[in-house]
């Protein structure tokens, strides 16, 4: 078994793992296609992620300045960044505002989506890979309705056979 910063690459995914565990997974293995991700991997890193986009983009701006910089708070098998066309929360923009906690916060937010760009990709791979799936299947976000498709494929359980992957 190899170690690739600090996670246990090769290992198999963690089954119900906690918050903590699921995100130091994401993390360490941001840069790894092969191996496989659980469930509670990918949910995990789902739900911090609508967490962090929707502070940065929506409950902050609209808490220091009543207007948000977007109107829409989008998601997708990847995050809130790539092929993210699913809505989960819409507010009604009031007008630009110029406040500099906003700006801020915006910036934040924006960067938040970049840094996690790459991560967000390879953790659906390996998802995909611990239910048997090859990470091919992460194409169909490609086309419009095929986003949904992906996530739907992320709530089916883990294989045996997907250990194929971890090689």
């Amino acid at each position: 078994m190899t170690y690739a910063t600090g996670v246990l690459a090769d290992a198999p995914p963690a089954s119900g793992a906690s918050l903590p565990t699921a995100m130091a997974r994401f993390v360490g293995n941001a840069f790894l296609l092969r191996g496989r991700a659980s469930r509670s991997e990918y949910w995990w890193w789902m739900l911090v992620n609508l967490l962090v986009v929707g502070v940065c983009l929506f409950a902050i701006p609209l808490l220091a300045a009543g207007s948000a910089p977007q109107s829409n708070l989008r998601v997708g098998p990847f995050g809130s960044g790539l092929f993210a066309d699913l809505a989960v929360f819409t507010a009604s923009a009031t007008g630009p505002s110029e406040s500099a906690v906003v700006a801020g916060f915006a910036i934040l937010g924006a960067g938040w989506i970049l840094f996690t760009l790459v991560p967000g990709v390879t953790v659906a791979v390996r998802r995909l890979h611990d239910s048997n799936l090859s990470g091919a299947w992460a194409l169909l976000a490609l086309i419009p309705a095929g986003q949904l498709v992906v996530l739907v494929l992320m709530l089916r359980g883990s294989r045996w056979e997907g250990a194929r992957f971890d090689a």
